[in-house]
């Protein structure tokens, strides 16, 4: 299976689960445009913060307090992100892939696709 990273920020107890983003593994977080962008844009625009990645499998915490119980407390902002994302023109978003049809409205992927990729092609 592998194992699953979410980014979590401690400073401001935030967490990006890449939901509905075809990546959670260290090669599809690397590998995905979107997933790529989201982390890089979100590390850069909260600058000095405490901010990274935690595993589903390990016993990882890397900050100096708080613990892995507190983290279903955190706000989940994977979708703030891609809204600004599209917004500064670096997303585009070409709909959902992969939905479960007896829960199409929460099980599903989005085809998040990199604009320079796509506009530069």
């Amino acid at each position: 299976m592998g194992v699953g990273f979410e980014l979590v920020n401690y400073t401001k107890r935030e967490r990006i689960l890449f939901m509905h983003i075809p990546a959670s593994k260290k090669h599809e977080l690397a590998g995905n445009p979107a997933a790529s962008a989201i982390t890089t844009w979100y590390l850069l625009e909260n600058p000095g913060d405490e901010i990274s990645f935690i595993s589903d499998t390990y016993d990882d915490w890397p900050f100096r307090g708080g613990s892995r119980d507190d983290l279903s407390q955190y706000l989940e902002v994977t979708g703030q992100v891609v809204d600004q994302l599209m917004v500064a023109g670096i997303l585009k978003d070409y709909g959902k892939t992969h939905i479960d049809p007896d829960e199409p409205d929460h099980v599903y992927t989005r085809d998040l696709r990199n604009a320079w990729m796509i506009d530069s092609s």
